[in-house]
């Protein structure tokens, strides 16, 4: 493995005027598809925006921030909060035998639908980060610079995406496209004796 692919990705804030391929977008996305979730629900969505004069409507829910607008393309994670009503559908596509789907049912199905709206809220955020991390690092193996964005308001990008937020929420934005920085800082992390430790 090569650790270039996790040193070399950064923030990026300025992007050149050029746009990326739907073949690269498409790939990226796919990685995203593909990500792992918990209990295999892909509680998620993505939405594409490449047209300037939506890009420039999202800068401003975000705070008005620029490279938003000059990215080639933004991604919007939604979550999905429907999870417990899909999940035996989901379950049943997968090659197992029926004592095995019973029992995962019966071990999982109550768990889901006990949860309450804020438990299902943060459930699904938390798997929105997983496919955030295969977006960011297959976009960095395709030389397509990003910026996560968190900081929008959410009840505005909901209401402008018009989303039936019982079901499904805006999480995350990504902004792509090809860096127009000429110097890339080096990372500041701490060191890996900090951050690690082995439980022998």
């Amino acid at each position: 493995m090569s650790l270039e692919l996790f040193k070399t990705r950064y923030s990026c804030r300025n992007f050149k005027k050029e746009i990326i391929k739907d073949e690269i977008l498409k790939e990226i996305l796919e990685v995203a598809r593909l990500s792992p979730s918990s209990l295999g629900l892909e509680p998620w969505k993505f939405l594409v925006v490449k047209d300037d004069k939506k890009k420039e409507e999202l800068s401003l829910i975000a705070n008005h921030q620029s490279h938003i607008k000059n990215a080639a393309a933004v991604i919007i994670i939604l979550s999905r909060l429907d999870f417990a009503e899909y999940f035996e559908e989901k379950l049943r596509k997968r090659k197992m035998s029926e004592e095995e789907i019973q029992k995962r049912l019966s071990l999982y199905k109550p768990f889901l639908q006990d949860m309450d709206e804020r438990a299902r809220i943060s459930y699904a955020r938390e798997q929105a980060h997983i496919a955030l991390a295969g977006i960011l690092y297959a976009s960095n193996a395709l030389n397509v610079a990003t910026c996560t964005i968190g900081g929008f308001d959410s009840a505005k990008l909901n209401a402008y995406l018009k989303l039936d937020t019982k079901r499904e929420l805006s999480t995350l934005m990504i902004a792509l496209g090809y860096s127009d920085d000429e110097e890339i800082q080096a990372k500041s992390r701490f060191e890996f004796d900090e951050v690690v430790r082995f439980l022998d």
